[in-house]
């Protein structure tokens, strides 16, 4: 489908295009979400190529791979990146600051079993919670001309002011109309309202009523999430006003994504109803498959920690089972639209097939519905 890295003339057909598009000087408004683990320079360059908007997950990598990563973007790519970072305003400046509890019953459980599979579970440096490594990131991300900024988890005005000084565009993942309000107030450029059928960190209000809640009192583009994974969903939301969609987990399972295969795999085994929205991933609330890791909390709801104490204490385990390939045991945040996925293409065709289902349900709409 391409023939080179450096094309800039539109790469899609048909042709779909809003004001979004101009913005971020990108072809199609469909970008790839920023996930931890997940989203890395290779998917990001294949899904820029294509004509969306790539993005390089930030938050859960220490500041020399996520140099590392622009870097094998620019390689690959010259069209707009995007690099995701997080600035919770409870996060503390390091692990040392976080005093731990008794491992929870819960814990306890899942490192005997992991142990009986021979997986052993070793302390781990958690990139997510220090400050410190979140501006480190964000002055290299800036320091590499980086177009695109998004902030999950807070928008702060120091955010905003060091992008814009930089010629950067700042996106800021929403779950809550207030959350739109104050990172506009903030300077964001485009607000990405995630609906509860997200994967990840999430709200608990629906993306159709969250995008018209925002959509009422925005003064700059608004963007959807949560659980789009076919044209048809990002049609719907561009009737409502929206610029764009943000999609994570169709892309997660696509061949230049930097998931485990068996993580790829559970999302195109999940049947529909098979996500669940908890705390137990960190703290705060995050949607994810169900599966052993999410089955021992059942009943001990009352043992899990806020964050970021829950996420150090469970970051030890998730790792270990990840690097053991252990898909049983592992954590694997996944949108509530997985049921739908069942095939793993390349990320361009992920969006090519997106950017077609969009016209085709735009077009099938203006054929049936009449009006006057």
């Amino acid at each position: 489908m391409l023939s080179g890295y450096n094309r800039r003339e539109p790469l899609m057909s048909p042709i779909l295009h809003t004001p979004l598009c101009d913005l971020l000087r990108i072809d199609v408004p469909i970008m790839q979400a920023g996930m931890g683990n997940v989203a890395y320079g290779r998917m990001a360059a294949a899904v820029s190529n294509a004509g969306g908007l790539g993005s390089i997950g930030g938050i859960d990598i220490p500041p020399e791979e996520v140099d590392a990563e622009i870097k094998l973007f620019r390689s690959q790519s010259s069209r707009p990146l995007c690099v995701d970072l997080g600035f919770p305003a409870n996060a503390p400046a390091g692990l040392a600051d976080v005093q731990l509890p008794e491992l929870p019953g819960p814990l306890r459980q899942l490192q005997k079993e992991l142990g009986e599979h021979g997986v052993e579970v070793v302390p781990t440096t958690d990139q997510a919670i220090s400050l410190a490594d979140n501006k480190r990131k964000l002055e290299i991300a800036l320091g590499h001309g980086i177009e695109v900024i998004a902030c999950a988890l807070g928008t702060p005005a120091w955010v905003v002011e060091a992008c814009h000084a930089k010629g950067a565009k700042v996106m800021s993942i929403v779950g809550l109309a207030k959350h739109a309000r104050s990172a506009i107030r903030n300077g964001t450029d485009i607000v990405i309202v995630q609906g509860t059928e997200g994967g990840g960190h999430t709200g608990d209000v629906g993306l159709i009523t969250l995008l018209a809640e925002v959509l009422e009192f925005a003064t700059v583009p608004v963007v959807a999430a949560g659980g789009l994974v076919k044209g048809a969903q990002i049609a719907a939301c561009l009737t409502m006003g929206a610029q764009g969609a943000w999609v994570g987990t169709r892309f997660l399972a696509s061949r230049e994504s930097g998931s485990e295969d068996v993580f790829k795999e559970a999302v195109v085994e999940a049947g529909y109803d098979t996500t669940l929205r908890s705390q137990l991933f960190d703290g705060l609330h995050v949607r994810m498959l169900r599966n052993r890791f999410t089955e021992v909390w059942e009943g001990h709801e009352d043992e899990l920690s806020p964050y970021p104490v829950q996420r150090v204490l469970t970051m030890p385990l998730k790792y270990a089972a990840m690097r053991a390939n252990l898909k049983s045991h592992m954590s694997l945040p996944a949108g509530a639209g997985s049921g739908m996925i069942n095939d793993l293409p390349g990320a361009a065709e992920v969006l090519a097939r997106l950017v077609e289902e969009t016209v085709e349900a735009l077009r099938a709409v203006a054929k049936t519905v009449q009006y006057s």
